[in-house]
């Protein structure tokens, strides 16, 4: 009688035994096994790859943050005026109130603003009716302000 042929266990090259036909690198299975390591491969590349490129656009981020404030930090104060004027962009000196800023940025209503707002660290500080500030009602402004005139 013949022997029954049996296929050896997946863990067969491990023993050493002299029966152990079949390899993990040769046969039907070790197809798949290749294949399977060599996916686990590709995504563990990938994700390092991803990873890398996430940290570069990081430090790229945090470098063009940095010379955003040194450049900010190198220019002199100033505060900007939104609305009907020729310069919106106003040097901020010491003493400067919300009038003088409205003068120097060459307000070109043809009427009296409807509305006044001064805007400071993203809050609104002040808001009143163009008729106020004529009449003598007036803001000093620090560095930074923003000044929205509504017509």
């Amino acid at each position: 009688m013949h022997e029954p042929l049996t296929r050896p266990s997946a863990f067969a090259w491990l023993r050493r035994d002299k029966t152990a036909t079949l390899s993990p690198l040769c046969g039907e299975r070790a197809g798949r096994g290749a294949i399977s390591i060599l996916l686990v491969l590709l995504l563990a590349g990938c994700v390092s790859k991803k990873q890398a490129d996430l940290q570069a656009r990081q430090a790229y981020m945090a470098g063009q943050a940095q010379a955003a404030k040194e450049w900010q930090a190198k220019r002199p104060p100033e505060v900007v005026v939104r609305g009907p004027v020729r310069n919106p962009v106003v040097p901020w000196t010491e003493g400067l109130t919300l009038a003088k800023a409205i003068v120097d940025a060459d307000y070109t209503g043809f009427m009296n603003p409807m509305l006044v707002r001064v805007t400071r660290n993203g809050l609104i500080i002040e808001e009143m009716k163009g008729a106020d500030l004529l009449h003598g009602r007036d803001v000093p402004l620090q560095p930074g302000d923003i000044v929205d005139i509504v017509p």
